[in-house]
This record gives structure tokens, sequence and C-alpha cells, in this order.
């Protein structure tokens, strides 16, 4: 007897919520080499014209160094576009790899995403 192999799932999933002029992108996978593409052109599509970009690694389950410079880049993109940029981190796998680079010192952290929409206007308005 034949079986199909199965099809793989899908290395990350990225899913896209608009909240008037923030936008938040919920990051669910592994962010390495093989996906850190698919997900900068995602950002980009989503960051036009925002006052706020929160990008939400809790559904993480492996985050590469790619992905660590990916949020370095958009971080340092969000100062010079005029945006708000706050990437929630809470869990081990992803919140470890940012302390050990001192990534932590330079992106804004938050446990929620709702932290993070509270603390976009008072980073928008300094």
């Amino acid at each position: 007897m034949h079986t199909s192999p199965k099809p793989a799932t899908p290395p990350i999933s990225v899913r896209m919520q608009r909240l008037g002029p923030v936008a938040v992108v919920h990051l669910s996978g592994e962010l390495d080499l093989a996906t850190v593409d698919h997900v900068e052109r995602e950002l980009g599509d989503v960051a036009d014209g925002v006052d706020g970009l929160v990008v939400d690694l809790e559904g993480l389950s492996f985050l590469a160094s790619t992905g660590l410079a990916l949020l370095a880049r958009w971080h340092g993109r969000a100062g010079e576009q005029g945006f708000a940029f706050r990437v929630v981190a809470a869990n081990r796998q992803v919140l470890r790899p940012i302390q050990l680079t001192a990534l932590d010192d330079v992106l804004a952290l938050d446990a929620t995403v709702d932290e993070a929409l509270v603390a976009i206007p008072r980073q928008v308005n300094r």
C-alpha cells in the first residue's frame, strides 16, 4: 500500500491585524533564514502609513540570528520613518536570544500585544 507524504506545514505563519493607524503582525512557527524574506515582505506591505507597528513573536518556536537582524532593521526603519515599533516577546524561545544579543536594550519590548498598543501613543507623542 502506497501512501502520499503529508504536506509539510509551513515553517512560519503571518497574520496581520490593522487597528486604526497601528498594524499588528502575529508570527507563529520559526523565524530563520528560510522564512525571514517572507516576513520582511509582509512587514513592508503592512507598514506603509502606520503610526505604529507591533510584531508579536509569542507564537514563535524558534528565533534565529536572521530574525534578530530583521527586528533590528525594522527598529531602525521605524526611527527613520517616524513610526513606533514595538516587539511582543515574553516566552523563553524568543526572549532569550534577544537578551543574549543585547537587543533588549534597543528594542521596545512588551509582554503582551495589549501592553504594546497602550505604549504606542506615548512613544509616538514623545
